[in-house]
């Protein structure tokens, strides 16, 4: 995610009004567009980023939506880029979270990983995790902290809209 990627900045109702950095965004707090991607595995269990820049347990995939990028292509493109995965995508919901620190406006998708495929660290992502629907439930109550903001806004929007 480099600082010199330029982005559209949307009002409250996802309306494009303009173009910036993601820095700039960032730092002055400005709406703009993030995609994220929930990955399955076979089984059901849920791919999580565990070696990232955060330190914390986080989406599959996730990035920012790039000017005039649709959110399904800048989901797609960050799939490849982060995870090397090329898979059909299923929209599951675009919202504004109540709590969006940095004024993201969410869409969020889940896809689910082939059988036999193995994740091969990328430059983005160095490891991931697969835990159980189950045991994120718990581990989100019980030690919030293990997860990124954002997880936490996109995972409750899931379990929300999947009633799961």
């Amino acid at each position: 995610m480099a600082s010199t990627e330029i982005i559209d900045i949307v009002d409250k109702e996802n309306n494009v009004v303009g173009t910036t950095d993601v820095n700039t965004a960032h730092n002055e707090k400005l709406m703009h567009r993030v995609a994220g991607v929930f990955v399955f595995s076979p089984d059901g269990h849920l791919y999580l980023q565990t070696g990232n820049k955060y330190g914390k347990l986080d989406l599959s995939v996730g990035g920012h939506v790039q000017k005039g990028e649709s959110y399904e292509q800048a989901a797609q493109r960050e799939t490849h880029e982060e995870i090397g995965l090329e898979v059909a995508l299923t929209h599951v919901s675009t919202f504004l979270p109540k709590e969006a620190r940095l004024n993201h406006f969410w869409a969020i998708f889940t896809a689910n990983a082939p059988e036999g495929w193995v994740f091969t660290e990328t430059e983005e992502v160095k490891s991931l995790e697969k835990i159980s629907l189950d045991e994120i439930k718990q581990m989100m109550k019980s030690e919030p902290d293990l997860f990124t903001h954002g997880f936490m806004n996109t995972m409750q929007e899931l379990i929300r809209i999947k009633n799961i």
